[in-house]
């Protein structure tokens, strides 16, 4: 901003001379044209010419002076910085040169005169940028090879660099495509200096195809659990065909027989391809696969774009300004650790029978079985046998051992253990026993079975756990298992205690709600049409224990109607409760649903293993790792947070938490797919803000995937529990998202700090301007406003003429 200038006066003192002389001039000459023969005009002019050349003849007493403020040459620093990435090797349309070219020509070889000016004015300090800041000798040394262009992270940089010291002013040469996504409106402007974009580029928009924004996301619909939805821009080829082809990536060089959803092996061959016709020069579309992941835990997948030719070789209609950003890398996280439910049941159903048959195809989850057999003994039966002392489902069998059950307990079986101490004394009294799974399903059992204690645990199973609930409509359950006062019935999203009976309802058929047909996992068919005809096609359940409030907050998925009263009820209800998850089935004979199948569909399995996914889907496991983007000094950097939990989910802060980094590398004129790995140690330090956090950072610095290993060990150095996790680091798409330059962002960031957007022809104009401008140090300069001689020559000529005016009509 170009300082005002100011008036000053040399003498001061002869201010009253001045006043009171000019005072006394007007007096007498007013008395001496007094009785002039000369017209009203005439008179004035004279007047005025003597009476300005009398003031001129006083301000040569007082010498006025004009003074300005400028920097003090040398003293004050001038940053230029200049953006070395790779979308600096654009060629824009309608230029013969690259931008990074137009870059060298304005620093190196064409500097013009501006950078004398500046290099006379100010100390000038040069620095290039891409993924961080850093300093040069000269602008020579700029390559236009870097993965980033953290722009708003470098003008920060520079502001705490030259803390304390007088910076006047930064220089920017760049295209304004920052990737470090910081808003130049919420930076700190008051540690910058005026910053002053120099727009390199044209507006002009390059033929080419972007992969603009992918989103991955993984459902409980059994179909298709990943969806990978990507939005490109395209710009220039109009009518043309653009194809997406989505690869399998083998992250090692033994996955020779990497295989897709359907078995078919996938290395070098892409997995679904997809095309899309171009309608106007420029245009969005949008690309969606769904896919099964092809294995188990991290899995990396490449989406890759191109412009569909003619068939030849060399087709110059589908050349693109760059190909960078054609492909990018998901990551897929498909636990490899199958998730534990827990089934309890108060007799033996089919109910479980085609669950365990359903779950039993989910290479993801496990069922456990706890199913009462014999209820204990009422204790007027205790009298009467004389010695003996277990239940008497045992009579007649010679079975005494410590895990016989006595009189007053009831008897189960358990299925699909891990070991022969699981479920040994029933259902879990201790949290560490009942929080190793991630879900309890319910079904047949009323309330009195569990103790006051173990209702309180299912409690906090669910809302300090994150554990899931699930109850079922068997006979004894809901209301009819008594469950309304209890802490599990305060837990349920229906209301137990209606007032009102719900006899001489005998049979219902299911239907999905407006809720339920937005959720996948709630849906078996991929279309609305062939859902509604599943639908028709299902059995109706006489098994109900339907209920007809449902809670605040509750959400109904599907509902029970009556085919004689066209009454509906709420038959799958979830609901929120704390960190989990608790929902009812109220109807207890879903296994009709596949004996009734004629057509061998196979949909109660699909359907059960679907709901086991929405119950189980957010809950935490004892180890969480979360992976945050995170801008450093150094670039773009991956935050790791990794919370740890014992067995009874408390916070653990004396663990040694070990990180292994891999990084999948592309592997160069390799087009099968895979990538080559190299590994890195790390530490993770706990955190100082949350007990049982621990923290690192990495600082990607290739392109490619990268796979993170996590073991935790205990004081003593044994292993407790591992995890995995991945992330794809994609500079090149980033880069070359855009290829216009962003003039918005310079606009913004001028503004911000009150400078100016330049283009590269004014500057010679802008060095110049720079002389007048607000610096750190400064100095006065004054400038006379006139020399007394030159006034005592116009004031004599003003006498002189006032005299020939007056000599002329003969007055003088």
């Amino acid at each position: 901003m170009e300082l005002p200038g100011q008036l000053i006066v040399s003498s001061p003192q002869w201010l009253p001379v001045l006043v009171g002389g000019l005072s006394c001039s007007i007096l007498v000459l007013l008395w001496s044209y007094r009785g002039v023969g000369l017209s009203f005009g005439q008179k004035t002019t004279c007047f005025l010419l003597k009476l300005l050349a009398i003031a001129l003849l006083f301000l040569c007493l007082i010498e006025p002076q004009w003074t300005q403020q400028k920097p003090v040459a040398g003293a004050n620093f001038y940053a230029v910085l200049a953006d070395n990435s790779q979308s600096m090797t654009i060629s824009d349309p309608g230029l013969k040169q690259t931008r990074g070219e137009a870059v060298t020509g304005v620093l190196v070889t064409e500097p013009g005169p501006w950078r004398d000016s500046l290099g006379d004015m100010f100390q000038v300090r040069q620095y290039g940028v891409d993924s961080r800041l850093h300093g040069l000798r000269d602008f020579s040394e700029l390559t236009f090879d870097g993965g980033a262009s953290s722009l708003a992270v470098a003008l920060r940089q520079l502001g705490a660099r030259f803390e304390g010291q007088p910076l006047a002013g930064i220089l920017l040469l760049s295209d304004g495509n920052a990737t470090d996504g910081i808003d130049p409106g919420q930076m700190d402007a008051a540690s910058l200096p005026p910053v002053y974009p120099v727009l390199i580029g044209s507006d002009q928009p390059s033929r080419d195809v972007s992969i603009s924004r992918m989103t991955l996301n993984q459902t409980a619909f059994e179909d298709a659990p990943v969806t990978l939805h990507a939005d490109v821009d395209v710009a220039g080829f109009e009518g043309r065909e653009i194809e997406a082809k989505l690869y399998a990536v083998a992250s090692r060089p033994d996955e020779s027989k990497l295989k897709n959803g359907t078995g078919d092996e996938v290395r070098g061959l892409p997995m679904d391809s997809l095309k899309r016709t171009v309608s106007s020069d420029q245009a969005s579309m949008a690309f969606r696969f769904q896919f099964r992941p092809v294995q188990p835990g991290i899995s990396f997948y490449r989406l890759e774009l191109s412009v569909v030719g003619d068939g030849s070789v060399e087709d110059a209609s589908i050349e693109e300004a760059t190909y960078a950003n054609n492909r990018r890398l998901a990551v897929v996280d498909r636990d490899s650790v199958p998730h534990r439910i827990l089934y309890v049941a108060g007799r033996p159903n089919w109910e479980y029978k085609f669950l365990n048959r359903a779950l039993a195809e989910d290479d993801q989850i496990q069922l456990a079985g706890l199913i009462r057999i014999a209820k204990k003994a009422p204790k007027f039966e205790y009298k009467g046998r004389q010695g003996e002392t277990s239940n008497p489902l045992y009579r007649g069998f010679d079975k005494k051992d410590e895990f016989t059950e006595q009189l007053d307990q009831a008897v189960f079986t358990r299925l699909n253990i891990k070991d022969e101490t699981e479920l040994v004394g029933g259902f879990p009294k201790r949290a560490e026993d009942l929080f190793r799974y991630a879900a309890i399903i319910l079904d047949d059992l009323e309330s009195d079975f569990f103790t006051r204690d173990q209702m309180s645990l299912i409690q906090k199973f669910v809302s300090e756990r994150g554990g899931g609930m699930m109850m079922l409509g068997g006979y004894e359950s809901l209301t009819r298992g008594a469950y309304a006062q209890t802490p599990i019935g305060r837990m349920l999203p229906v209301y137990l205690n209606s007032g009102r009976t719900l006899e001489g309802v005998e049979k219902v058929a299911l239907e999905l709600t407006r809720e339920g047909w937005l959720q996948p996992w709630v849906r078996l068919r991929s279309t609305e049409a062939l859902e509604k005809s599943r639908l028709a096609s299902m059995p109706e359940f006489r098994v109900i224990n339907l209920v007809q409030e449902v809670k605040p907050g509750a959400s109904v998925l599907m509902q029970a109607r009556d085919p004689y009263s066209s009454e509906t009820y709420p038959a799958l209800v979830s609901q929120r409760y704390g960190s989990g998850r608790t929902m009812v089935m109220a109807v207890g004979d879903l296994w009709r649903w596949q004996m009734h199948d004629a057509t061998g569909s196979g949909d109660l399995g699909k359907a059960w293993r679907q709901m086991m996914r929405g119950l189980i889907a957010d809950v935490p496991k004892r180890m969480q790792v979360d992976l945050r983007r995170e801008h450093t000094d150094a670039g773009m950097a991956m935050g790791v947070y990794v919370k740890v939990r014992d067995e009874k989910f408390w916070p653990v802060d004396s663990a040694d938490v070990q990180l292994t980094v891999k990084t999948l590398a592309p592997v160069s004129g390799r087009e099968d797919g895979i990538m080559q790995a190299s590994e890195i140690q790390l530490t993770a330090e706990p955190s100082l803000k949350e007990p049982g956090l621990y923290h690192a950072t990495y600082i990607p610095r290739m392109e490619g995937g990268y796979h993170l290993g996590v073991e935790v060990s205990d004081s003593s150095g044994a292993s407790i529990i591992r995890e995995e996790a991945g992330w794809s680091n994609d500079p090149s798409a980033e880069e070359f998202q855009s290829l216009a330059p962003n003039r918005a962002w310079m606009d913004a960031i001028a503004q911000k700090t009150g400078g100016k957007v330049l283009e590269p022809g004014d500057l010679n104009d802008w060095a110049q301007s720079l002389q007048f401008e607000a610096a750190p140090i400064m100095e006065s300069q004054v400038t006379p406003i006139w020399h007394t001689p030159h006034l005592f020559g116009v004031a004599l000529a003003l006498f002189a003429l006032e005299w020939f005016l007056r000599r002329k009509r003969g007055l003088a």
